[in-house]
């Protein structure tokens, strides 16, 4: 899950934000990628659009931003489970 996750969001932000090329790994941190203050809340709003999920203001941390992975972990905990 947390898998499909990342490469989808890797998809939306290299189609909407910014390019992540293929030296990009889940481990790389977004914000030298190019994740500036605006990005993220751009990304923020793509999020909360296409995942069906509302970032509060406690979840907006580097950490949470920081990688794929960690932006998988935060949208994956945000979305109602699956019975």
């Amino acid at each position: 899950m947390i898998a499909d996750l990342t490469n989808s969001l890797r998809r939306l932000i290299s189609e909407q934000l910014f390019p992540l090329d293929d030296s990009v790994t889940n481990h790389s941190d977004l914000h030298s990628e190019g994740l500036d203050s605006l990005a993220l809340m751009q990304l923020i709003l793509l999020l909360e659009r296409e995942y069906s999920v509302t970032i509060s203001p406690e979840d907006l941390n580097r950490e949470n931003f920081s990688t794929l992975e960690k932006l998988a972990e935060l949208v994956s905990g945000k979305q109602p489970a699956v019975k």
